[in-house]
């Protein structure tokens, strides 16, 4: 693990490096007649990607496009923040929360991760007072009037409402939605309503921007913002090393011996590595993933680019075949 210090000299330089590749570009795997698919995800990351390997499809957002995220889980409704903003929570006490008017670093800023929410379910009759960061690295608002607002959670009777006011002052948005068995949407820019994010079919894949907890890191650099795959929900994934078992002698038979985990980011984002003398990504052919869609459905899929035609980085290609 690199130390903080290279850590930040490596997002100094990627933010200054061109995005193509170099002359003599990398050499990819053969491929094996199997099917490809693009997510595209921007040279600065600004896209999410949801992806369907059966159809073939992909379905892509702003990664803007929302605050929030309320879930129904059984007795109760997760709360997740935008990792894709590098969004963190600071949850609070009723008081403070009323007379808070400035972000203080001493908080207990939290920000989700690939498995774990930043703020605690919500029960009925519960309520949650959080300060919310929607943008901790200022892409889209670099203004503390923008980034900063307080946030109160609520589920009584058999509605859900929300109330958020600018941080330093504002106007304050409301919602309230009946109790459902659907994920809500909501950008704190648009009060009164949900947003469309997700695809109406099922996302085997999300290609998106996440925060990976570096944990041999000052608290300062601990949560960093990374580029890489997430499973969807209901998918199962197992790595493969590919010196064990060749991509091309990956059968339903070795599939279903395979050990399988629900873990979101087991795909991840490090099946690239950054290369100092050229500037560009590489990636990593030594392994490849196999995906359990449920007990009959398997596909083999392995990450062969990290650039588009014209050599413009944040397109990721995949190769896959259903076995």
């Amino acid at each position: 693990m690199k130390s903080w210090v290279a850590r930040i000299a490596v997002g100094l330089l990627i933010a200054t490096t061109a995005c193509r590749k170099p002359e003599k570009p990398w050499k990819l795997p053969e491929q094996t007649g199997g099917r490809l698919i693009e997510a595209n995800t921007g040279p600065e990351y600004d896209t999410v990607v949801f992806v369907n390997l059966e159809m073939g499809a992909v379905h892509s957002v702003l990664r803007s496009l929302w605050d929030l995220v309320l879930k129904p889980s059984g007795s109760s409704y997760e709360i997740w923040l935008n990792g894709a903003m590098y969004a963190f929570a600071a949850e609070v006490g009723e008081a403070q929360w009323h007379s808070l008017s400035a972000p203080l670093r001493e908080l207990p800023w939290r920000c989700d991760l690939a498995d774990t929410a930043a703020l605690p379910a919500l029960r009925q009759g519960e309520r949650r007072y959080f300060i919310l960061d929607r943008d901790r690295g200022e892409v889209f608002y670099r203004q503390p009037s923008q980034r900063y607002r307080k946030v109160l959670i609520s589920w009584q009777g058999s509605e859900i409402q929300i109330t958020a006011t600018p941080l330093g002052g504002g106007d304050t948005a409301r919602w309230r939605f009946p109790v459902g068995n659907v994920p809500l949407f909501v950008s704190l820019s648009k009060p009164d309503d949900t947003v469309a994010v997700l695809p109406s079919w099922r996302a085997d894949l999300i290609v998106t921007r996440y925060v990976h907890p570096f944990y041999d890191q000052p608290e300062e650099f601990r949560w960093y913002p990374v580029v890489g795959v997430l499973l969807g929900e209901g998918i199962e994934a197992a790595t493969v090393s590919a010196d064990s078992v060749p991509y091309e002698a990956m059968d339903y038979a070795k599939a279903g011996m395979l050990s399988f985990t629900t873990r979101r980011d087991v795909i991840g984002y490090d099946w690239k590595r950054y290369n100092f003398s050229t500037g560009t990504y590489t990636i990593d052919t030594r392994r490849y993933f196999v995906l359990r869609l449920n007990a009959l459905t398997y596909y083999k899929l392995r990450i062969i680019d990290f650039y588009d035609s014209r050599g413009v980085k944040g397109s990721v290609r995949i190769e896959y075949e259903p076995m």
